[in-house]
Order: structure tokens, then sequence, then C-alpha cells
């Protein structure tokens, strides 16, 4: 059940980036409200635009690391749903701007805030959104078998 997360984080940044490219020139901002600018954008390179011209390099490097999370999912046990679901969460994301570079050579970005994060899209966003999810999934089967969840910094 797990899995079906996937393909509907997926179709998410699909239609996500279907509709701003339908619907927003390039470059022209459009004031969505407070907090979000509508404005397209087409990045080469990696988060923030990093890294320009190496796209066919980060793709094979996605496909890898898609592969790996893949596998560790199933490997994870069921009762790990929290981490499983934000797995399943982040590779959807992660296949939809994957997608982008394979057939465009670049991605598709059209989410801008007031702070000055970098331009992003929905995969970006479920890629966050997935790695807290595992993140905190592991924190709380960590707490569950009673192991210490501190950092010790000494």
């Amino acid at each position: 059940m797990i899995y079906l997360l996937i393909p509907l984080a997926f179709l998410a940044d699909r239609l996500g980036k279907w509709w701003a490219a339908a619907h927003l020139a390039e470059h022209s901002p459009t004031q969505f409200n407070a907090l979000f600018t509508l404005v397209e954008t087409h990045n080469r390179g990696i988060a923030f635009g990093l890294f320009q011209g190496i796209g066919p390099l980060v793709g094979w490097l996605t496909l890898g690391v898609l592969a790996w999370l893949v596998l560790y999912i199933h490997r994870l046990a069921r009762e790990q749903w929290l981490a499983r679901a934000g797995l399943a969460i982040l590779i959807g994301g992660a296949l939809g701007n994957l997608v982008d570079r394979i057939w465009l050579g670049e991605v598709l970005d059209f989410i801008q805030t007031p702070w000055r994060v970098g331009i992003f899209n929905v995969g970006d966003m479920l890629i966050h959104l997935g790695m807290f999810l595992f993140i905190l999934g592991a924190i709380f089967q960590r707490e569950k078998k009673g192991e210490d969840t501190a950092v010790s910094l000494e």
C-alpha cells in the first residue's frame, strides 16, 4: 500500500509542472499570495541551480540512488510505516525531476518564496517532505525500541 505513494507523488509533481508550463510565462512573476510567487524558470543544474551543465551525470546518479531507495523501502519493517511513507513520497518527487532531466535536459521550477531559498517545484517539496517524514519515522522507531535519540556533541 505504501508503494502507491510513489505514483501519487509523481503525478502531483507532473500536474504542477504541466499547470506551470501552460499558465506561466517564463521569467514573468505572478504573485499567488503573500508567501508564493509563481515564475517559470528552467534549471539545468541541481538544487539552487548549482553545477549547471552536468544534467546527464545528475540523472544517472539520481537513477542509482532511487533504485537503492526502492530496495531500502522493501527492507524496512512494515511497522516503520512513517519512514517507508516518507521514502515513497521522496522517490515520487525525485522521479518527477528525473523525468524532466532525461526528456528535457532541465527541470521546470516555478515556486518562489520571499525567503529567497531559490525557485523550486512540487517534486522538490515532496523530496523535502519525504525526507522529513523518513527522519521522523526513524526517530519514533528508535524511541519505540527504547534507544537514546539524543545526539552527543562530546
